[in-house]
C-alpha cells in the first residue's frame, strides 16, 4: 500500500489508495490535535472536539469514583446492583465517545491485514465492557466498567501528548512555509501596488523594503543591498548584493530599498521544491524504520497469543476474575506506539532539522549512511575552491604567437563550455577586448580537455586544449606544465575582496593551480595558468573530518603538482591526480567496495557520475537548480563544514534510533512478563503504556537541541563536536 504524510506531524503512515488527496493521520491523537488546535474553517469542529472528549473524559471519572466505592465496600450489599446499573448508564457513552475511534482503527487495520495499538484497545475495552455489561444484566458476576472507559480515555489523553509532541518535526518544515509574505508590492508603470502573494507572477516587478521578504526567485534590477540568507541556507553572514544577482524567495532584505524582477513564482520556487523534497525524504523508510515496522507488525500477534494462553492459565488457577484482568493488562501494557514511533520521529527531526540548516537529505537511508562514513572523496574547482577561476598568467610558446593568439584561440574553444576554466577565459577575454567566434564541432571530455575547429584570421585550425596528458593522447608532444611559478591564494587571506580580484597583495603561496596547455597545427602554442582560491572554511572542515575518524581524499583531473598544493593547503590527508573521469568512478567504486561506506563532495553537475557511485553523493553549489543535483545530499549553502556537521547528525540521529528501538523492546518484554504474571492492574498498565510512548518521544526530541545555532557555519565546530 503506498505511504502518505500524516497531516499533522508529518510521519509516514500506510493507507489505502484512495487516500490521496484526503488528510491522512497517523494515529486518532494527530487527528485530534489537528481538529482541536489546526482547523481553519471556523470554531465549531473545535468546540465539538473538546466538548465530546470532555463529556468522555467525565464520565469515565464517574464510573471511576463508583467502582472505587464498590471497592471499598462502602456501599450496602442491595445497593450494589443499582450502581451497576448506574455505572452501565454511564459506561456506555463514555464508550461510544472514547472507544469508538479505536473500534474503526482497528477495522481499518484488519482491512489492511495489520494490527497495532488500536486493535489491542478496542478488543481491551470491548471484551471489558462487554462482560460487565453481561453480568449486569444477568446480576451476577463480576463487571470491569472503569477499565473499559479509563483505558481509552487514557490512551486518549496519551495519543494527544504524543501529537503535540510529534508536530515539531512537522513544525519545523511549516516554518520554513511561513517565509514568504502575505503580500507584495508590485510596480505597475510608476505606481506600486499591494496585492495578494498569489497573483505575483513571472517577470512582475516588485518594490522589496528592507527588513522584508524576497516573495520570489529573481534578479535585483534597481539597488543595493545585504540579504540575509541564514533561514534558508543556513549561512549566517549576509550577501552584498546588487543590479544582476539572484535572490531567493524567503530571504530577507537588508537596509536597501531594491526592485526585484521575479523569475520563478509559486511552485516554481527553490523553498517550494525544498519543502517537497524534505517531504518526500520523509516517506522513504530508512534501515532501521523498515525493522522497526517488522518488529511492531510482529508484536500485536504475539500479545494476543500471550494474552490468550495467560488468561487460560489464570482462569484455571484463579476464575475468571483474576484472567480478565491479566488479559486486560496485558492489552494495555503493550506498546506498540513506542516501536513505531522509535525510527520514524528521529528520522524526521533530523531531516528537517537538516533542512532548517540548508542540508537537503534525499531520504532516511542516506541520513544513516553518511554516519558510517569513513572516508571523503572532493572534487577540486568548485568544491574545495571557490571554482572563482583567474587566470594568472598566460605563456605563448613557438615563434610568432602572442598572449593575444593564444586567448583568443583559447576563448573561441571554451565560448561553448560551462567549466569554470571557459568562464575564466572568456571573462579574461572580454577584458582585453577579444570576441573570437565560437568554435564548431566542439568535443568535450570532462576532466580532461576539448578540442574544436576555430576560425580566426580567414583561418580555420583544429584546436586542442586541455591538460598535458590529453594533448599527448591527441598525438601532440607536450612536456606538461613546465617550470611555472604561479601563485595560490591560501585560506588564511582569501577573503571576499581578494575572491572579487581587488587583493592581489594579499597572495603569498607560490604554486600553480591548473594550467591549460593550447595547440594547434599540431603543435603546443602556449600554456595558460590559472589561480583559484579554497573556500575560507575548508581548512576547519578538513580538521573537523579528521578529529570525526574520516580520511579524506582529493580527486582531480589537474596536475598532480596542483592538487597537492591546494591539499597541503587545506589540510587534506591524499591526493589523486591526475584522474580522468572514469577513473574517479574507478577509485570511488574501489573504496566504497570495502567495509565502511564512503562519500563523495562535488559540485553536483561535472561529478554526476562520481557521486551517483559513491554510498553518499553529496553536491555542493546547489544554487536554485535542484534537478541537477545528482547527491543523495545537496549543500545549498557553499560551507565545507556542513559535511563533518551532518555526519554527525547522522551518527547521533542513529545512537538515539538504537537507544529508542532497545527501550521498546526492553519495555515490552518487562512489561509483559509482569503482566501476564498478574503484577499489573490494567489501569497502571496503560500507564505504563502512555510512560513508554513519553520516553521514546523525549529522548528523539532530543535532537532538537542547539537548534538556533547557525548549524555548519561559523560555530560549525562547537556544533560538530557536540553532536559527535
Amino acid at each position: 500500500m503506498p505511504r502518505y504524510a500524516c497531516a499533522h506531524c508529518g510521519l509516514p503512515v500506510v493507507a489505502a489508495k484512495d487516500a490521496a488527496g484526503k488528510p491522512v493521520y497517523c494515529c486518532y491523537g494527530c487527528f485530534l490535535v489537528s481538529r482541536i488546535v489546526g482547523r481553519k474553517d471556523g470554531q465549531g469542529a473545535r468546540a465539538w472536539d473538546l466538548l465530546r472528549l470532555g463529556v468522555g473524559a467525565l464520565l469515565a471519572m464517574n464510573v471511576m469514583m463508583i467502582s472505587l466505592l464498590l471497592y471499598t465496600k462502602a456501599v450496602e450489599a442491595s445497593a450494589v446492583p443499582v450502581f451497576r446499573w448506574v455505572m452501565l448508564g454511564l459506561a456506555a457513552p463514555a464508550m461510544a465517545v472514547l472507544a469508538y475511534p479505536f473500534m474503526l482503527g482497528a477495522v481499518a487495520e484488519v482491512r489492511r491485514g495489520v494490527a497495532s495499538l488500536d486493535t489491542l484497545i478496542a478488543l481491551g475495552s470491548l471484551a471489558a465492557f462487554g462482560v460487565s455489561a453481561a453480568n449486569t444484566v444477568r446480576g451476577k458476576g463480576y463487571v470491569y466498567f472503569d477499565t473499559a472507559t479509563m483505558l481509552p480515555a487514557l490512551v486518549t489523553f496519551g495519543r494527544l501528548l504524543e501529537a503535540t509532541a510529534k508536530g515539531r518535526a512537522q513544525g519545523l518544515i511549516h516554518r520554513l512555509e511561513t517565509l514568504l509574505p502575505e503580500k507584495v508590492t508590485r510596480l505597475d508603470g510608476d505606481a506600486l501596488r499591494e496585492i495578494p502573494l498569489a497573483e505575483l507572477r513571472a517577470g512582475d516587478r516588485l518594490q522589496v523594503r528592507p527588513g522584508e521578504r524576497f516573495p520570489a526567485d529573481g534578479r535585483i534590477v534597481e539597488g543595493h543591498t545585504l540579504v540575509d540568507e541564514a533561514a534558508l541556507t543556513g549561512e549566517s553572514r549576509p550577501r552584498d548584493c546588487g543590479p544582476g544577482d539572484e535572490v531567493i524567495a524567503g530571504t530577507v532584505n537588508g537596509a536597501g530599498r531594491v526592485v526585484v524582477e521575479a523569475v520563478r513564482v509559486g511552485e516554481d520556487l527553490l523553498l517550494s521544491r525544498i519543502i517537497e523534497r524534505v517531504e518526500q525524504a520523509r516517506l522513504e523508510p530508512s534501515r532501521h524504520e523498515r525493522l522497526a515496522e517488522r518488529l511492531a507488525a510482529a508484536l500485536v500477534p504475539a500479545v494476543l497469543i500471550v494474552a490468550a494462553v495467560a488468561g487460560l492459565c489464570w482462569l484455571l488457577a484463579d476464575g475468571p476474575r483474576q484472567a480478565g484482568f491479566v488479559v486486560l493488562a496485558i492489552l494495555a501494557v503493550t506498546c506498540p506506539c513506542a516501536m513505531g514511533i522509535a525510527t520514524p520521529l528521529a528520522t524526521a527531526l533530523a531531516i528537517a532539522r537538516a533542512a532548517r540548516a540548508g542540508v537537503l537529505v534525499r531520504n532516511g537511508d542516506a541520513l544513516e549512511r553518511i554516519g558510517d562514513v569513513r572516508t571523503v572523496f572532493f572534487d577540486k574547482t568548485g568544491t574545495v575552491t571557490c571554482g572563482d577561476l583567474r587566470i594568472q598568467e598566460i605563456t605563448p610558446l613557438g615563434a610568432g604567437v602572442t598572449e593575444r593568439d593564444v586567448l583568443s584561440h583559447l576563448a573561441a574553444l571554451e565560448s561553448g563550455s560551462e567549466h569554470a576554466v571557459a568562464r575564466a577565459v572568456t571573462a579574461e577575454a572580454k577584458a582585453r577586448g577579444l570576441a573570437p567566434e565560437p568554435a564548431r564541432e566542439v568535443e568535450i571530455l570532462p576532466g580532461q580537455g576539448l578540442r574544436g575547429k576555430v576560425g580566426l584570421d580567414g583561418q580555420v585550425r583544429d584546436l586542442v586544449a586541455g591538460t598535458a596528458e590529453f594533448l599527448r593522447a591527441a598525438g601532440i608532444a607536450c612536456e606538461g606544465s613546465g617550470a611555472l611559478s604561479f601563485r595560490l591564494l591560501t585560506p588564511s587571506n582569501s577573503h571576499a575582496d581578494t575572491a572579487k580580484g581587488s587583493g592581489a597583495e594579499h597572495i603569498e603561496l607560490l604554486t600553480p593551480t591548473t594550467v591549460v596547455c593550447v595547440a594547434w597545427d599540431g603543435q603546443v602554442r602556449g600554456r595558460v595558468a590559472l589561480t583559484d582560491v579554497p573556500r575560507a572554511d575548508a581548512a576547519e572542515a578538513m580538521g573537523q573530518l579528521r578529529e570525526a575518524g574520516v580520511t579524506t581524499v582529493l580527486l582531480s583531473g589537474d596536475g598532480a603538482e596542483c592538487a597537492r598544493a591546494v591539499a597541503a593547503a587545506i589540510g587534506i590527508d591524499q591526493v589523486e591526480a591526475p584522474r580522468r573521469p572514469e577513473e574517479k568512478i574507478a577509485l570511488v567504486r574501489a573504496a566504497a567496495s570495502g567495509r565502511h561506506p564512503v562519500a563523495m563532495v562535488g559540485d553536483g553537475i561535472n561529478d554526476a557520475p562520481a557521486l551517483a557511485t559513491a554510498d553518499v553523493g553529496i553536491a555542493m553549489a546547489a544554487g536554485t537548480d535542484l534537478a541537477k543535483q545528482a547527491g543523495d545530499v545537496v549543500l545549498l549553502a557553499d560551507r565545507l563544514t556542513q559535511v563533518p556537521w551532518l555526519i554527525a547528525l547522522s551518527r547521533r540521529t542513529r545512537r538515539i534510533i538504537r537507544q529508542n528501538l532497545a527501550w521498546a523492546v526492553g519495555y515490552n518484554l518487562v512489561a509483559l512478563t509482569a503482566a501476564a504474571l498478574g503484577w499489573l492492574h490494567p489501569l497502571l498498565a496503560a500507564v505504563a503504556m502512555l510512560v513508554s510512548s513519553l520516553t521514546v518521544l523525549g529522548n528523539s526530541l532530543r535532537l532538537q537541541k542547539g537548534e538556533g545555532r547557525r548549524d555548519g557555519g561559523t560555530e560549525g565546530r562547537r556544533g560538530g563536536q557536540q553532536m559527535s
